[in-house]
This record gives structure tokens, sequence and C-alpha cells, in this order.
């Protein structure tokens, strides 16, 4: 399959781009379809990471405040799984040790990938890294955390199983990539 650009503009250009393009692409019976408009929000690659405290068993969870969230039936705090964008001259890895230390305090080198995805490939083009680390003793972290140099102020909680489950079920936890992360974690591996 095959797709053909004809023309492409950056709209905007800030934390991430904002790409207008004219693209037509291959149908499914060969022939190429009709030149078309689409959009898409270039804003790189993340990793997530999916914290397990090694004494209990526990995932660690966020909490932090998401602008675009609020008001869209809730406050715009949300339960997420420690994450953030790859930096420049990174790799995933480095990304998820940086992410861990950064968001809930916590360095270790017992990181494993586990699988990548889109996140929203109908307007994003950004690829998500999952990581599973264990955390060998999680007593000694603290209940909020962050990179202040980012004005980030994060909950930091753990949580069973069964409570994790339950908080999908009631819509406690609305992060996408955080349900999909978790039911990866707990059905598929």
């Amino acid at each position: 399959m095959k797709y053909t650009v004809q023309s492409s503009q950056i709209l905007f250009h800030e934390f991430f781009k904002i790409e207008r393009t004219h693209v037509m692409w291959e149908q499914f019976d060969g022939s190429m379809g009709k030149v078309v408009t689409r959009y898409a929000i270039r804003r790189g690659d993340s990793v997530g990471i999916i914290p397990v405290c090694e004494s209990t068993g526990n995932i660690l969870l966020i909490k932090q405040f998401r602008y675009p969230a609020a008001g869209k039936g809730g406050d715009g705090f949300l339960w997420e799984i420690p994450a953030g964008m790859i930096g420049k001259n990174e790799d995933p890895l480095t990304t998820a040790k940086r992410e861990l230390q950064e968001e809930i305090g916590v360095e270790t080198e017992n990181l494993m990938p586990l699988i990548s995805f889109f996140l929203s490939p109908g307007a994003l083009d950004e690829r998500f890294h999952l990581f599973y680390a264990t955390i060998p003793d999680c007593s000694q972290i603290d209940e909020i955390g962050g990179n202040k140099h980012e004005n980030e102020d994060l909950k930091i909680e753990a949580f069973e199983r069964s409570q994790l489950c339950e908080m999908i079920k009631s819509n406690e936890i609305a992060d996408a990539k955080t349900i999909a992360s978790i039911l990866f974690y707990f059905f598929l591996i």
C-alpha cells in the first residue's frame, strides 16, 4: 500500500505542530483514491511506565491536572501512569528512566519494554512506548512529586489490582494510555 503527499503546510508550531496535508492513498482495490485534506498533530513520541512495587505488587499512579480534560464531566484531575515525551537525542529507555525520576522520585535499572502503539492516529503522529518497572522499596516514595521546572504537581499513590480494575470500570481512571497500559499488563503479560 502506498500514499502520495501533494502538498503540506505547517499551520501552527509551538509545543507541537499542526500540519495540513493534501494526500491520496492506494485503495484496497488497487486504484489510487482522490486527493483529500488531512490534518496531523506532530507531537513526537512518548513513553509510559507501569511501576510495580516489588513487595506488594501494587502499581504506582500519579494524579495531575489536565486542562483539556477539565469541564468534560470532571474536574480535570486524572489518575495516570508516569509518562512523558521523548526528548531530543533520547531513546525511549532513557526517557522512561528520566520520567520515573522526575515524576515519582525513583531511579531504577529494572525497566523492560512491553509494547508500542499509536495513541490517536486519526490526529496524532505520537507513538507510545510502554515499559514495566520494578520498584524495590515503595515505602520511601513521597506522596507528592513532579518536576517543578515543568510546573508539575503530582499526587503519587499505590493501588492494588482490584482497585485499579474498579477505578477503570467506574471511570475514575479516564486516561486512555493508562487504561490500555494497565489492561495490557493485567491480561496480556
